[in-house]
């Protein structure tokens, strides 16, 4: 167990930037207090169902307003950590994106995982959150919630919930803006947004965007080319009635994530001594390790060519497929609200639409191919009032899913291609009341009910080319096979290889069916004379998953909170959380069950010095059940597989700190710092052993992991202890994975944040200069746990420089990003033939904007 020091405190700083009365609204409409030339800038969220100051919210929260998220450069979820410590989001390849807050998240490689996360835009619940371009866009706040969100957002929302709150229409007003951007790696970006007066009583808001850059890596991975549109239009059709619609569209294009090659593990047989037993890491030599070269960098394909050949084929790997994506979102919502004196009533109806077409590499693959739909309506209604002394809200949710892909996943010794559909119906039900026992004293209560029914049918078919070369004292070595082509469905992937490698007849019938079984593969006689018959099979393995299931759930959330002053808050909560169950296409993996956490809380909100210091601190301690990991692994025929597992619980404890400080006229000091302890307690799965029971001795070829790995028989299904009597041919072997006490994955111990902000007031103008400094400690990014997989420490630096005219018409804004140039893991993964690749955070970029306002 790790010991905190909970003495130590890290600055943040950031400058607001208009200085004027005791308490103002700026430009953006967000408040400022403090004395007259001294001011902190106040957000109003309304992450509770209903505004409040940010600093008046008695949770767990971090918010910006779209003016600073514009000056500390984010434009996307990525940057989100900036903002919020407690967050860590990461791109895979394709469209996939992570969230993890307190090592709470999940890998969301497909079209049905389930996030832990909630992302939610305008107020809608965001069921596959792959693209977040059109939300960052003309954006009004983002809020981050920190720790289960059972009551008022419900199913999968154990970690946390992200509020992206776009800007509305204004009425009787006629305005807009144009902003154009340049920098380095041939970058640019246009934004345009207009807002017109229609009526007295109504007005509409445009806005839109292209972004454009090359790629980080070398080899042209990690680019933009990015497009998004909104329309919105705002009405008041009486005093007590009015309604927002909202219309967007954006696509995604180009190349998508790269993946660093970091180097390959080699199977050494029986030297224990090694950090992975049985394994022998061999890192990428000097002349292709450069930090952003790319897995397609022709030396880095070259040397994998020559030097890599893994299980079960054993040939040569060649042939990775250069990545691509044209992916497309729209979606249309509404708010309704309604006045009806006792109470007020808001209706949100949405119904969103995205279409996945990419292709990439990720952990690595030889590539990955996904084609997915995903459309998904829902509803939410809520009524709120109050009293003299009670505040409350009831509200339902109905939420509806269907999502049908087509994907392939191709290992070059294996393949395997699905074609499914799933549909996911949540129904819930929620209550919060907030009861004032005195002036300064508060009771909260809160209650979920959620019903929700999955399923999921499905195709799918796992395809091996297996090496049957039996060497004494090296690994098996099939030169004379290739690896599998590349294609969506297995008749395609079939059809491109030659007819002649099937000596007894191709798998690929004249319909076009694929007939399953094993049958040669390559040439006959291959190793003659030391090994007679073929030197290799092809493999052909059919399955159908088909499955339903259902849950009920119910979460709650009660909570003291007690006003010392006016200005100093204290609030206690202990509130629930579960993200839902699922299924999987994997065979013996089919089905995994719904998480839970609970979650303990005490915290203080406080200002001090006539408004000009705010101090916040949370104390957090989370207990985490039946948590679920998404993650690479076997399916019980002994196929690689991506596949949800519950595999345990874990404690998660520790101490959040920021502060806000008005310094000086025209200097704010905001800081931020966490302390984290996040462990799990138990972390045990099953893992197929590939070796050859009664041939190959035992824990001959163990997993490539640095837990615990012990081996065992199945029988069936149930993987019994090792018995060297059942340990015969035709036997299958396994292992119990135990990674208990492991540090969970992307949980720093410590997070800091460092910087400032100064205004120097000109004539007709203001100078603004930030520098922003972020630190991580080491952290886990793999679930492997091998060494590579844990990312060192390191400090990022920001720096922006700024010159606003004071009518408010022109900005001019230079910027660099990573000052230092750090190449910076995001995720560490094992893939084809126990490959290590790594995503990467953005290198180092600058360039200047011109923003006109009108």
């Amino acid at each position: 167990m790790k010991v905190f020091n909970m003495t130590m405190l890290a600055l943040s700083i950031n400058l607001s930037l208009n200085v004027s009365a005791q308490t103002t609204v700026n430009n953006d409409g967000a408040e400022k207090e403090g004395s007259n030339d001294q001011m902190i800038e106040q957000i109003t969220i309304t992450a509770q169902r209903r505004s409040e100051s940010l600093q008046d919210a008695a949770i767990p929260i971090n918010a910006a307003s779209g003016a600073q998220m514009e000056r500390m450069g984010i434009s996307d979820a990525i940057g989100l950590n900036k903002i919020a410590p407690a967050l860590t989001v990461s791109t895979g390849g394709g469209a996939n994106t992570a969230y993890f807050i307190r090592g709470v998240g999940n890998f969301t490689n497909n079209g049905y995982t389930n996030p832990a996360v909630s992302f939610n835009i305008d107020g809608v619940y965001i069921g596959r959150p792959s693209s977040t371009i059109s939300s960052f866009l003309d954006l009004d706040r983002v809020e981050v919630l920190k720790g289960p969100q059972g009551t008022l957002y419900g199913r999968n929302s154990t970690g946390g919930a992200i509020n992206v709150v776009s800007k509305a229409p204004v009425l009787n007003e006629n305005s807009g803006s144009i902003k154009l951007g340049v920098g380095n790696y041939s970058a640019y970006d246009l934004t345009g947004i207009g807002n017109f007066e229609v009526t007295d009583d109504s007005a509409i808001r445009l806005a839109g965007v292209i972004s454009k850059r090359d790629g980080y890596f070398s080899d042209g991975t990690s680019d933009a080319d990015d497009m998004a549109m909104r329309a919105s239009y705002y009405i008041e059709a009486s005093q007590d009635l009015n309604m927002r619609i909202s219309a967007d569209y954006s696509t995604q294009k180009g190349v998508g994530a790269g993946v660093q090659y970091k180097g390959y593990y080699a199977f050494a047989a029986f030297q224990s001594d090694l950090p992975v037993p049985n394994w022998n890491y061999i890192p990428a030599p000097d002349s292709i390790s450069a930090d952003f070269a790319g897995l397609h960098h022709p030396d880095v394909l070259a040397y994998i060519q020559n030097n890599v050949a893994g299980a079960p084929g054993h040939m040569p790997y060649g042939g990775f497929v250069y990545p691509k994506r044209d992916d497309s979102y729209w979606g249309i919502n509404a708010e309704i609200n309604y006045d009806m004196d006792w109470a007020q009533l808001t209706v949100i109806p949405s119904h969103r639409v995205s279409k996945l077409d990419n292709q990439f590499n990720g952990p690595p693959f030889k590539a990955a191919i996904n084609k997915d739909e995903a459309k998904q309506s829902s509803i939410e209604a809520r009524l709120t009032g109050d009293t003299d002394n009670f505040q409350w809200i009831l509200g339902a949710l109905y939420f509806d899913e269907n999502v049908q892909g087509i994907n392939s996943f191709n290992q070059f010794s294996t393949v395997s291609h699905n074609d499914w559909e799933s549909d996911v119906e949540s129904t819930s039900l929620f209550a919060r009341g907030t009861y004032s026992v005195t002036d300064t004293l508060r009771l909260v209560g809160g209650i979920r009910l959620t019903e929700d029914s999955y399923e999921i049918s499905a195709t799918q078919t796992a395809t091996a080319a297996i090496c049957l070369e039996h060497p004494e004292g090296r690994a098996p070595f099939c030169p004379q096979i290739p690896s599998m082509p590349v294609a969506l469905t297995l008749a395609e992937t079939i059809g491109m290889l030659d007819p002649a490698l099937f000596p007894t007849g191709s798998p690929l019938n004249d319909d076009g069916s694929v007939a399953p079984g094993a049958r040669p593969y390559g040439p006959l006689n291959y190793f003659a004379p030391a090994q007679f018959g073929p030197g290799a099979i092809f493999s052909v393995t059919p399955g159908a998953t088909v499955e339903d299931d259902s849950d009920s759930q119910t979460t709650y959330r009660v909570a003291v909170e007690y006003d010392l002053t006016s200005k100093n808050l204290l609030y206690t909560s202990f509130e629930t959380g579960f993200r839902a169950g699922g299924f999987n296409l994997s065979p013996g993996r089919e089905t995994y069950d719904p998480e839970y956490i609970d979650a303990y809380t005490i915290g203080s909100k406080n200002r001090f010095l006539n408004n000009r210091l705010e101090l916040n601190l949370e104390a957090f301690y989370w207990e985490y059940e039946d948590q679920q990991l998404a993650a690479l692994g076997l399916d019980t025929n002994g196929n690689n597989a991506f596949y949800t597992r519950n595999v345990g619980a874990s404690t998660i404890k520790g101490l959040e700190v920021d502060f806000r400080y008005a310094l000086a006229a025209g200097t704010l000091l905001r800081g931020s710092a966490q302390f984290l302890d996040a462990v799990y307690d138990s972390y045990e799965y099953i893992q197929v052993d590939l070796s050859d029971a009664g041939i190959d001795p035992p824990n001959f070829l163990t997993p490539v992991n640095t837990c615990e790995n012990t081996l065992g028989i199945f029988d069936g299904d149930v993987l019994l202890p090792y018995d060297p009597a059942l340990d015969v041919e035709g036997a299958k072997r396994g292992f119990t994975v135990d990674c208990s006490g492991k540090d969970a994955l992307n949980a720093p111990d410590l997070s800091l944040t460092l910087g400032i902000q100064q205004t120097i007031e000109l004539d007709g103008f203001a100078l603004i200069g930030n520098l922003d400094a972020r630190y991580r400690g080491a952290r886990e990014l793999g679930f492997n746990y091998v060494p590579g997989g844990r990312a060192s420490s390191d400090v990022t630096v920001d720096a922006s420089l700024t010159l606003a005219s004071n009518d408010g018409h022109w900005t001019v804004n230079a910027f660099v990003r990573n000052l230092t140039d750090e190449a910076i893991a995001a995720t560490y993964q094992l893939g084809s033939g126990n490959i290590a690749g790594s995503a990467y955070e953005a290198p180092r970029t600058y360039g200047i904007s011109v923003n006109y306002e009108f």
